[in-house]
């Protein structure tokens, strides 16, 4: 059988390019992730929606993209990257079309489904195909470059959400936020068509369907109600979910270790869990995420609610975390190379100071407008654009060429879960004390509660830096066997 991707395959010339056309995809399905936040008072004024019918446009989308990104992920492994993102691309602009002209919130929510499993075909291959396509050399900028865009999509959403809304074209309103993908999508899908080249496993076996089955259904299971679980104020169904989740993902586990030698393709081969940089990066990722996650929430919240700020103004207090953030995704990957992991742990010390003064600052003055956080604000985002794509390279960097779109696939499924598992935790503590914090006002309340789950931040930021600490020194001692056996050989 031909090998589709040789191991003395030229570097592709055109790989700069290809880059520059499959990171826009990044961007979209990310900003979809947010975006629609800022939308939701309009759909609910325009559809007549109800507010468990507007939780469930937020959670259609993440449920169908979370659930489906390993699987996505081994197809590109398997039948071909370009053509699952292509596949994904096609997918994503129908979907946005679909939702843009929605009639009805029920159509919209089946809608968003669709957009979210699209956003699986589309993501994994994007990490895929720079893990495959870039030489050991110019991989960590790539990376870099997928990084900014990925928080850079994630720290705008509300804002590009809220200027579409503002400008109101062809009086199309929330329908907007959707629609903008279409020409997005299109010129992506030409480009790419032309520009990325096609690559996948040489060894073909069949896909694991049963795995897809297994999987699938834990994670529904334990997505579902960590999305939906707070603002239903977590009602017994919600645990037991859970618990029927972590029993099914256990088995999915126990399967995919049966199924070497058996001719089918692992879905999550667990040989990736043997490599250290990859088994602490994942946990990594989940600490870090989380945290990332929650910020964006309870800061919104603390803008609009306690400071009585609007979307449009709450959305202005993340462009320096949005200017930070691109800043360093683009100049860590270099950083890394002089001084390796410690870039890293820097941006999370970074981070600890940013929160910290954030504190400091909202026990010392009444008013927390722009001027006061703009260097807190700018710190924070700074240093985790610092972590995000050396974050990246680091849990990738032993990552076997025929695993890329499986590795890639369980690294954006714990980037996601552990969002919403940051967003459900943190966001009910924050709702919670805010409720109980005793103080005279509410404004004072939410300052009290911000300062506390900030307080949460730094802890989940030192640990991080820890864990990163940790990645480090384990490598170290991999170097003495090899100076050992140098100097027995001389």
């Amino acid at each position: 059988m031909k090998n589709a991707n040789p191991p003395t395959q030229s570097v592709d010339p055109r790989r700069w390019l290809s880059l520059s056309v499959i990171i826009v995809a990044v961007f979209m399905v990310v900003l979809d992730t947010f975006i629609v936040n800022v939308a939701l008072p309009s759909i609910e004024n325009n559809l007549h929606a109800d507010f468990a019918k507007l939780q469930l446009i937020v959670a259609a989308y993440i449920l169908g993209y979370a659930v489906l990104l390993i699987t996505g992920g081994r197809m590109g492994d398997l039948y071909g990257r370009k053509k699952m993102f292509l596949t994904g691309v096609a997918g994503f602009v129908a979907a946005s079309a679909w939702c843009g002209f929605a009639g009805s919130a029920d159509m919209l929510i089946i809608a968003r489904v669709f957009q979210g499993i699209s956003a699986a075909a589309m993501t994994p291959q994007v990490l895929s195909l720079i893990h495959v396509t870039f030489p050991a050399g110019e991989k960590g900028k790539a990376l870099g470059i997928y990084g900014a865009v990925l928080g850079l999509g994630a720290v705008t959403g509300q804002l590009v959400g809220g200027l579409l809304l503002q400008a109101d074209w062809w009086g199309m309103g929330w329908r907007l936020v959707f629609l903008v993908n279409i020409p997005v999508g299109i010129a992506a899908f030409a480009c790419a068509l032309w520009l990325v080249r096609e690559s996948r496993t040489a060894e073909r076996k069949k896909m694991d369907t049963t795995g897809i089955g297994i999987l699938t259904a834990g994670l529904v299971l334990f997505i579902y109600p960590i999305v939906v679980g707070r603002e239903q104020g977590w009602p017994w169904w919600v645990f037991i979910s859970l618990a029927a989740s972590l029993a099914i993902l256990a088995g999915f586990v126990r399967y995919e270790s049966r199924l070497p030698g058996r001719g089918t393709s692992p879905l999550l081969p667990m040989t990736l869990f043997r490599e250290r940089s990859f088994r602490l990066g994942i946990i990594i990722v989940s600490i870090f995420f989380s945290g990332n996650s929650a910020l964006y929430l309870i800061f919104s919240v603390f803008m609009q609610s306690g400071r009585g700020a609007t979307p449009m103004e709450s959305a202005y207090a993340f462009v320096p975390m949005a200017i930070g953030f691109f800043s360093a995704s683009l100049l860590a990957p270099r950083w890394k190379r002089r001084w390796g992991n410690r870039v890293l742990q820097a941006g999370a010390l970074l981070m600890v100071i940013g929160y910290a003064a954030l504190i400091l600052i909202l026990g010392y003055t009444s008013g927390l407008g722009l001027a006061e956080m703009f260097l807190p604000v700018l710190l924070a985002g700074f240093g985790q654009g610092a972590i995000t794509s050396p974050l990246i390279h680091t849990v990738l960097a032993d990552v076997q060429p025929q695993n890329a779109g499986a590795a890639s696939g369980a690294f954006s499924t714990f980037m996601q879960i552990s969002s919403a598992v940051g967003i459900a935790i943190i966001g009910t503590l924050y709702q919670s004390m805010v409720e109980h914090s005793g103080q005279s006002s509410l404004a004072a309340a939410h300052v009290h509660t911000l300062q506390w789950s900030l307080v949460i931040l730094i802890a989940l930021a030192m640990l991080t830096f820890v864990l990163l600490a940790a990645i480090s020194s384990k490598r170290a001692p991999d170097a003495k066997p090899a100076e050992k056996a140098k100097a027995m050989a001389r």
